[in-house]
């Protein structure tokens, strides 16, 4: 399971072009986190790509008020929920995993988990079968040899020490 989170974004200040935003995009895969940098012509090419394929949820529109730290926020909000509406699809595109930068991620549907209640065979052969139990209920023969093993639990368990020590 992938999990996305975008917490912030900063302006950039390049010297060879104007200042521009990026958004931090936190991506947990199994546990492990790492951070992405992504700008905004970023998330609108991975839509353009992923949109020719899949049905995708709202983009949010390029134009944004002003560019004002509340439009920032609106934005920031709204391309969180982009990643989350593709990552709750039930196939992940690929390109979205390499915007993320997600390697060796396979996605298990649980279609396939119930398919390995399927076998229910012995994975070995018994080493033996009783078909009921040979010692319950079994009779000593007569004369045979006391059990002094049973005798002596018992009279440990049952009898009073100070009978048995007199009737020795």
């Amino acid at each position: 399971m992938i999990q996305v989170s975008i917490p912030g974004f900063r302006q950039v200040v390049s010297d060879d072009e104007r200042p521009y935003t990026v958004y931090q995009i936190n991506v947990k895969v199994s546990g492990r986190i790492h951070s992405v940098d992504k700008r905004y012509r970023e998330f609108h090419a991975l839509h353009k790509q992923v949109k020719k394929k899949f049905d995708t949820p709202d983009f949010p529109p390029k134009k944004v008020r002003q560019l004002s730290s509340r439009g920032m926020e609106h934005r920031r909000v709204t391309l969180e929920a982009y990643l989350q509406g593709l990552l709750d699809k039930d196939s992940i595109p690929k390109s979205l995993l390499t915007f993320l930068r997600v390697k060796n991620f396979r996605a298990v549907s649980y279609d396939s988990l119930d398919d390995l209640d399927i076998k229910e065979t012995s994975t070995h052969q018994p080493v033996m079968v009783f078909e009921s139990d040979p010692f319950l209920n079994a009779t000593p023969p007569e004369g045979g040899i006391p059990d002094i093993l049973a005798d002596g639990v018992r009279q440990g368990l049952y009898d009073d020490p100070e009978s048995s020590s007199s009737a020795s």
